[in-house]
């Protein structure tokens, strides 16, 4: 299932389109995690071609990409992604910044995943994974970007609870 970014929650923006750094791991979790966000004008969308070379090298091949700009001062994209070809990570939903930086973004989804109060992050690449709930969640930097991104391991994997 490709994300539909036409959803319930919208972005808590500075202003109604422009995005800042800080605000991408609450993006990645509405969109990615929670199924419930709107770009509300924040977002504009591209193709997958589009995407920096480097960037979408690193992604593959999908059968079917929705790609979105973030409006804000970096070069930050929104991307949901589906694959035909791999019995692994069949669809894969991310958020990958220039300027988003690894701590506290690791920090905040941590503390989606796991529950509680958030952890102090870390400047190490990092994954969660949860079978239970059919998925394997990273934080880490490739290419010149920081990556949060959820591999859904099946098809019809349900949101994270």
């Amino acid at each position: 299932m490709i994300l539909p970014l036409v959803m319930a929650a919208t972005i808590e923006a500075a202003s109604p389109a422009m995005v800042t750094s800080d605000q991408l791991p609450n993006l990645f979790i509405a969109a990615c995690l929670d199924g419930s966000a709107q770009t509300s004008g924040a977002a504009t969308p591209i193709g997958f071609d589009a995407l920096p070379s480097n960037l979408r090298m690193s992604l593959g091949k999908p059968h079917k990409a929705e790609v979105w700009k973030i409006n804000g001062l970096d070069k930050a994209y929104l991307y949901s992604l589906s694959y035909r070809d791999r019995g692994f990570s069949p669809r894969i939903c991310g958020v990958a910044s220039d300027g988003l930086v690894l701590r506290p973004a690791s920090a905040a989804v941590e503390s989606r995943l796991r529950g509680g109060a958030p952890s102090a992050g870390t400047y190490k690449p990092v994954e969660w994974i949860n079978e239970a709930a059919g998925y394997r969640a990273l934080a880490t930097r490739k290419g010149g970007y920081t990556i949060l991104q959820v591999n859904w391991l099946k098809e019809e994997a349900a949101r994270t609870e």
